[in-house]
């Protein structure tokens, strides 16, 4: 598998986990959080203090399907 160059993502100030959240959003595509979490192995803090910190720079978005938000790679 080709291992993505990440270094400009984090060279425009994303933290590490910020990086590897949006990045598995960019293979996933539309994804619930547990999925994200599953998927990464991080803490489902570290997982939703991410997409909260990427939701706010406009990096992620998210809808609601039946009350559950689907977070995609903007």
């Amino acid at each position: 598998m080709l291992k993505m160059d990440t270094s400009m993502l984090e060279g425009i100030g994303l933290s590490k986990n910020e990086v590897i959240v949006f990045v598995e959003l960019l293979k996933l595509g539309e994804s619930k959080a547990g999925e994200i979490i599953s998927k990464t192995g991080l803490q489902s803090s570290a997982v939703y203090n991410s997409i909260n910190s990427l939701i706010e720079k406009g990096l992620i978005s998210y809808i609601k399907k039946s009350e559950i938000k689907y977070y995609k790679a903007a």
